[in-house]
């Protein structure tokens, strides 16, 4: 290759991880390569080889397309019910949806579980007598990853009323803009969602639901 198209294979791989969706990066690899084989009169399966080398050792580290992590239907009727007992109860909770590969950091791992999401076990886990209630319940795609773990706190101002769970939610939300951070109100009962670093307070279910629902078509749509 000539300097140019170094660059040229360069520029595109350094874009592919932004790049969202299999058909954008399918895009961009055939653009490259169509540009290459005209710059060098060679037919595409020739240029493509050149191409090819560097890619099989590099696109291994890129995920193809964003993984579809949104609550599933199933899920969100699960932590509805969920967050219904939790309100009525007025016991406090938190639970994370977590956007895989993501780690959260500065957190104690709290108890590994890596258990089927279901309603009983996510009641027993924050239930006032369970030792893992004041901590966070992390789950994604329909599995209890771990109970108990405490989150990196907020430092953003908070009005008055809320507390440490609401601090939880939105800093971990700051440090993983993709995930989710539902919050039960232990003194009065409230809802509020955590997302992208920002807290929506006092939802009904129905806004809970209505919410769920829109960021799971986001993410369809996206992918």
């Amino acid at each position: 290759m000539e300097s140019w198209d170094v660059l040229l294979v360069a520029g595109v791989l350094a874009l592919l991880p932004v790049l969202v969706g299999r058909r954008g990066i399918a895009v961009a690899l055939v653009a490259t390569l169509a540009l290459l084989a005209e710059a060098q009169h060679l037919p595409w399966t020739a240029q493509g080889l050149g191409l090819g080398a560097i890619l099989v050792g590099v696109l291994p580290r890129w995920r193809w397309g964003r993984p579809d992590w949104r609550p599933t239907p199933a899920d969100t009727a699960v932590m509805l019910t969920v967050i219904t007992e939790c309100t009525q109860r007025r016991w406090g909770a938190l639970l994370v949806w977590l956007a895989p590969p993501a780690e959260m950091p500065n957190t104690l791992p709290g108890v590994n579980l890596q258990a089927q999401l279901s309603a009983e076990l996510l009641l027993s886990l924050l239930s006032p007598l369970s030792p893992l209630h004041d901590g966070a319940v992390v789950v994604r795609n329909g599995l209890v990853l771990a109970a108990g773990v405490i989150l990196p706190i907020s430092t953003q101002p908070l009005v008055l009323g809320l507390g440490t769970r609401h601090r939880a939610a939105l800093g971990v939300t700051e440090h993983q803009p993709d995930g989710l951070a539902i919050v039960v109100s232990e003194e009065t009962g409230q809802v509020a969602l955590a997302h992208q670093g920002k807290l929506l307070t006092n939802l009904t279910l129905h806004q809970l639901r209505e919410y769920l629902e829109r960021q799971r078509n986001h993410q369809r749509n996206r992918l």
